[in-house]
């Protein structure tokens, strides 16, 4: 009986193989990302408030009492459209991946190494016109 778990690779590649998404960032649920989206908000002077398309988070904010506005200066985007669609009006874009940075994200909340990880694109928070609070700055991992 081979000891191979994978056909000519060994034990070695398949414990690879199942610490790679771990290794790697990850997008943060919505449910958890809703509740970040509320200091969020809160800390850029639209409290209470988020622009958001995206259904699945329309249905978190509602549940986090968070009114979904288009006018708000905080936005959810899930998608490069609506990255760029929300760059373009100045908004405070929170996405789940730092992917959509060179869209116009601003704030990209992601799981690495299995850890809650914010980062923020200084560039792109200078021309939103929206500032935040210096002590969430310093936490964060700015790119």
């Amino acid at each position: 009986m081979s000891r191979s778990f994978l056909p000519g690779r060994g034990w070695g590649a398949a414990a690879l193989l199942l610490l790679q998404p771990v290794l790697g960032a990850e997008g943060v649920p919505v449910q958890e990302a809703a509740k970040y989206l509320l200091i969020l908000a809160a800390s850029a002077g639209s409290e209470g408030r988020v622009a958001c398309k995206e259904l699945d988070m329309v249905a978190q904010l509602k549940k986090q009492e968070i009114s979904v506005d288009a006018k708000a200066r905080v936005a959810w985007s899930f998608t490069p459209e609506q990255t760029r669609f929300y760059a373009e009006q100045g908004k405070l874009v929170v996405c789940n991946s730092r992917k959509v940075f060179p869209e116009g994200g601003i704030i990209a909340f992601e799981r690495v190494g299995g850890r809650l990880t914010v980062f923020v694109h200084r560039t792109n928070l200078g021309r939103s016109g929206v500032s935040l609070p210096e002590s969430f700055l310093k936490m964060a991992v700015k790119m």
